[in-house]
């Protein structure tokens, strides 16, 4: 096997003869790119990582198998949210503009995140469309914010107000749910806990959130002994590791207590 292949977990009841009962899951990231393989029962089958743009032998024969559904989530600088009841798919051109991209080069893509009744727009470069549907041919593709939003709806259902922090290579995602209701999504720049910090009160400031009473649900790249979740404690005791057990299934107990790290590509699984 390939140092560039990482192959994290495997079910032994997985076998390629069965792929067309299967729900395939890949999210490409800055460097490395994720596979998950799960069952129509969202049993997680199969969990691998590969180098981004490096041709793997397995990774080409597990992607070009037939599936019950595949689904790709991207990274983007260029999203938003818009409320559905404002959404109109006719105004892609002034979408685009907003975000400083042109028709000619760029593409608008959406997708519907029903529990909050908004639309998650994003836009890519023609060319970087054309390379992913090269590279995974009859993809549908979502973005991060799609994956993330779609699994914070479906387990956070207990909780009608919460603060999401999903932590990236040097970002932050910050999400505020009031009263059940989506408030604020956003990307922040967090190089460091110092920056991070900078992000979290400026936005509990701008949105009255009480970071003492407040539940905090975590997921990404984040360990207690990391200096951001230090930073946190701080301000908070009520933070908590996202708990994706009440939407996925796995025999390997490891594997599912650290579902969290992996929160955009198991959470397309809701999307």
């Amino acid at each position: 096997m390939s140092e560039l292949l990482q192959i994290e977990f495997i079910d032994d009841n997985f076998t390629v003869d069965k792929s067309e009962d299967y729900q395939l899951l890949v999210r490409q990231g800055n460097h490395r790119s994720q596979m998950a393989i799960f069952s129509q029962q969202n049993r997680l089958l199969l969990l691998l990582s590969w180098q981004k743009d490096v041709r793997e032998e397995r990774v080409d024969q597990l992607l070009h198998l037939a599936y019950q559904s595949k689904v790709l989530s991207i990274d983007t600088n260029y999203k938003m949210l818009i409320p559905n009841e404002l959404y109109n798919p006719s105004q892609e051109v002034y979408y685009l503009n907003a975000f400083f991209l042109d028709k000619e080069n760029h593409s608008l893509l959406s997708s519907y995140i029903k529990p909050f009744a908004a639309q998650c727009i994003y836009g890519i470069s023609k060319e970087e469309q054309r390379q992913l549907l090269l590279n995974f041919p009859d993809f549908m593709i979502q973005s991060d914010s799609t994956a993330i939003l779609s699994a914070l709806a479906a387990i956070a259902s207990d909780h009608k107000n919460y603060l999401s922090l999903n932590f990236g290579e040097g970002y932050a995602d910050f999400s505020y749910i009031s009263d059940g209701k989506l408030i604020y999504h956003h990307m922040q720049p967090s190089q460091d806990a110092d920056e991070f910090n900078y992000f979290l009160l400026a936005i509990a400031q701008e949105y009255n959130i009480n970071l003492s009473s407040i539940s905090i649900i975590i997921s990404g790249q984040i360990e207690v002994d990391d200096p951001t979740y230090q930073r946190l404690k701080k301000y908070s005791n009520q933070l908590s590791f996202l708990d994706l057990s009440g939407v996925m299934e796995c025999s390997n107990f490891n594997v599912l207590k650290k579902g969290y790290q992996k929160l955009s590509l198991f959470g397309l699984l809701c999307a």
